[in-house]
């Protein structure tokens, strides 16, 4: 049976965290300019664990974290595992002419996972889940004078983004594994301009253009590890993977209008200049590589390095290149258990910190430099003494990203933070009963 003081722990624990998430989302809402480029803003793609270490995953493995970045970590998996996380995202702009500054923020289921092991003897797992990849919503005005003319106020509107349904597989041998991830990446892209022109004495129409996306369509992914022991306690683990490019089928509806807008009614069309619908397309999502390396002393600590490339310069859509680049990223991450076997709680806690850095994929306004520090912990339900006998290793995980996107040098800098929380269940399932 746990202890009093651990489980007064964890809710305490949680009581903070979801107070901190409550009291952010009541004072802000979502709202990223640079999501209007390419797919949007693009959501971490690591486990929560993964994410405290500078998103290190490549050639990450345990027995009981489901790792998706590299599906070959599926042979590695001795209990089955259901994960799930949460995101909070607090966001603020910056800009330099003029001078003003802009508060928002989001919560966001992060993923949700099963990992199976399907064979321990012959390496050989499986994962199925579902998680976004990325994510688009801004609301910004803009009044201009034009040479001549009233001045005009113009919104600019956009919402949507993409997910990804997924089933993968990894097998190998004591030291050696491969796997793949296979699936559905579906979402949507929906963009609105409206123009109004200020005048007191001419009753103006107001004017909409109107763009919407819907897509969908397979990807592939596949990873590759490697692991051996170069001392009686040390272990050395390599790893890379690849995000293989693929082309989404797409349909878009257009429209060209000038409405009114009543308290009453609403936005009523006036004159429908253009209207166009399902017009059919393809998006092309460019691939993505990476490879790293791992440095472990058993239940001690650990030292992840890694490097990954995106080739965002071939992203397309309806044949039309975007406002994108290429990118790398750098990330470096370690963890420490201070005492897996000791009988404090706190002792038993997997403390996890790293950062990364590199230049984002979205190529307007200059380059755009990211670099965020990441830190978090891993806390135990269980302590090891009862998880050790009843083969259950249940924790809750949890993950602190501050970071930025652009520097002074670019007219509007974005600074971030972001609180990633996870329970992660895993427990020996379909065990062939002794007796009846």
């Amino acid at each position: 049976m746990r202890s009093v003081s651990t489980i007064t722990n964890c809710r305490i624990f949680l009581f903070f965290i979801v107070g901190l998430l409550l009291n952010n989302i009541v004072s802000a809402q979502e709202n990223s300019p640079y999501s209007r480029y390419g797919l949007g803003d693009i959501l971490p793609g690591q486990n929560i664990v993964n994410r405290a270490m500078g998103g290190t995953s490549v050639s990450y493995h345990d027995p009981v974290t489901v790792n998706f970045t590299n599906p070959a970590s599926y042979a590695r998996l001795k209990y089955t595992t259901f994960d799930v996380g949460v995101d909070y995202t607090n966001r603020t702009l910056k800009a330099s002419n003029p001078v003003r500054s802009l508060n928002s923020g989001y919560l966001i289921p992060s993923y949700i996972q099963v990992g199976l092991p399907l064979s321990q003897k012959n390496n050989w797992g499986m994962n199925f889940g579902l998680k976004p990849m990325s994510r688009i919503n801004y609301n910004l005005q803009q009044t201009t004078r034009l040479p001549g003319i009233d001045s005009v106020n113009t919104t600019f509107e956009g919402q949507g983004g993409a997910y990804q349904a997924y089933v993968g597989t990894g097998i190998g041998t004591k030291h050696l594994t491969v796997g793949f991830n296979a699936g559905y990446l579906f979402g949507s892209k929906n963009y609105v301009t409206e123009r109004t022109f200020i005048n007191d004495s001419v009753p103006y129409a107001k004017g909409k253009w109107a763009d919407s996306t819907f897509f969908g369509g397979t990807f592939l992914h596949g990873g590759i590890q490697y692991s051996t022991k170069i001392s009686k306690t040390y272990s050395l683990k390599l790893g890379a993977f690849a995000q293989f490019k693929n082309s989404l089928n797409a349909s878009r509806n257009i429209v060209r209008e000038t409405y009114e807008f009543s308290s009453s009614f609403g936005e009523t069309q006036k004159d429908s200049v253009y209207i166009s619908d399902d017009n059919k397309g393809k998006i092309v999502i460019p691939a993505t590589y990476g490879f790293g390396f791992s440095i472990e002393k058993d239940l001690t600590w650990s030292l992840h390095l890694e490097y990954n490339l995106s080739q965002w310069s071939e992203y397309r859509y309806y044949d039309q290149p975007d406002e994108v680049k290429d990118n790398w990223q750098f990330r470096v991450g370690g963890a420490v258990i201070p005492n897996f076997k000791s009988a404090n709680y706190w002792a038993q806690t997997q403390y996890r910190a790293g950062f990364y850095i590199g230049p984002d994929y979205i190529s307007v306004n200059d380059n755009l430099p990211v670099f965020a520090f990441t830190f978090g912990a891993s806390f135990p339900v269980r302590k090891y003494g009862y998880s050790v006998y009843s083969g259950q290793y249940t924790s809750i995980n949890t993950a602190f990203e501050i970071g930025s996107r652009g520097n002074k040098s670019n007219s509007l800098r974005d600074t971030f933070y972001r609180i990633s929380v996870g329970l992660s269940l895993s427990d020996v399932w379909f065990i062939k009963r002794t007796y009846q």
